[in-house]
């Protein structure tokens, strides 16, 4: 028989060495209790610390540790965000918060805590401005879940304040003229990268939008496109499934050459109705965009940079920025002008002359 040790935790040999196992009963959200059973510690200790915190999470205390809360965040988190959303916060969450507050109980998480961890991150020069903003972002959604459900009194991320700051994310943004994407597009593709890069250039759609495309989507007699869906990489391979928001819902009208060039791998294909057009993957494009980027001395740019360019072509020849907005798909107008109010000619020295006629 096992020796106890401590009420719910005991002893075991396996392999010449003593192990300890916890057992106990947990009272469910259901009213039920359960057995839970936990083995292979090496130390008493964080056996009984297993029960105590399946209990404190179970429970929601605002004594349950970090790691507890984040447990319970991610569960939750499942049935509201999509996969990829949920991948990443939890990337996230386990590979920079964990590590640093995870053992920490939400009663003893202080702003003066969070504040070193921050300040740490800071000076270590690793992260971009625009990073550090979205570690904070997702640190206080946390903290925020854990004052909602689980009475933690005041979000103590939100009280160290924030550190970077997303306007770098417009210092990032680089694109190509149109010159320069007429050098690399002919510099050498296969008709399905032609096709490819040309629809991200000349419409500004996603790159998981565009590889989610089927023959019923694009209309070449009316020269529209049917932006209605967007493939994303899940921890179960590449799913396609509803877009990044219900504004990224469009319909976008196509140049008469980009016609042609789809009219053209339609073609070559022979695809039909909720046949797939590109059967490539973000990756693939991204290398040999890279590739012959730098093949050609042009601007190194990302996948999502062609998406920039085509903003910056449009606000170029005088497109209001609400039409701008519609054809990206952006939310609101001011995510519009927030991104790309910088390309935005000044307007001051036109009121000014204009004033002007009237004094």
């Amino acid at each position: 028989m096992p020796k106890t040790r401590t009420p719910h935790v005991y002893s075991y040999e396996k392999d010449g060495s003593t192990l300890y196992y916890v057992t106990f009963y947990c009272k469910q959200w259901d009213g039920t209790n359960k057995k839970i059973k936990k083995m292979g510690f090496t130390r008493q200790a964080d056996a009984a610390r297993y029960e105590q915190e399946y209990r404190d999470r179970l429970a929601g205390s605002p004594a349950m540790t970090f790691a507890a809360l984040c447990d319970r965040f991610l569960d939750d988190c499942k049935h509201h965000v999509r996969e990829s959303t949920y991948m990443t916060r939890a990337g996230i969450i386990k590979q920079m918060f964990v590590p640093a507050f995870g053992s920490t109980p939400l009663n003893e998480l202080t702003p003066v805590k969070i504040r070193e961890w921050q300040n740490g991150l800071i000076a270590s020069n690793h992260y971009k401005p625009s990073t550090l903003s979205n570690l904070h972002g997702i640190l206080v959604t946390v903290l925020n879940f854990a004052c909602k459900y689980f009475s933690l009194p005041q979000n103590p991320a939100a009280i160290a304040g924030g550190m970077g700051t997303l306007k770098a994310k417009k210092e990032n943004q680089h694109y190509w003229t149109r010159e320069q994407f007429a050098r690399f597009i002919l510099s050498g593709f296969a008709p399905e990268r032609i096709a490819i890069f040309s629809t991200l250039f000349w419409t500004g759609c996603r790159i998981g939008e565009c590889l989610a495309l089927t023959a019923k989507d694009i209309d070449l007699e009316a020269g529209v496109m049917d932006i209605s869906k967007t493939m994303t990489k899940t921890e179960h391979g590449y799913i396609v499934g509803p877009p990044k928001t219900a504004h990224s819902r469009r319909k976008v009208s196509l140049p008469r050459p980009l016609v042609m060039i789809l009219a053209d791998w339609i073609r070559r294909t022979d695809a039909k109705g909720n046949d797939r057009l590109f059967s490539t993957s973000g990756k693939n494009c991204l290398a040999a965009l890279q590739r012959h980027a730098k093949k050609l001395g042009l601007p190194a740019i990302r996948l999502h940079d062609l998406r920039h360019s085509h903003a910056s072509m449009l606000i170029n020849i005088g497109t209001p920025p609400k039409v701008v907005q519609e054809r990206l798909g952006h939310a609101s107008i001011q995510m519009t002008l927030d991104l790309y109010s910088h390309l935005y000619p000044d307007k001051q020295k036109d009121v000014a002359d204009r004033l002007s006629q009237y004094f």
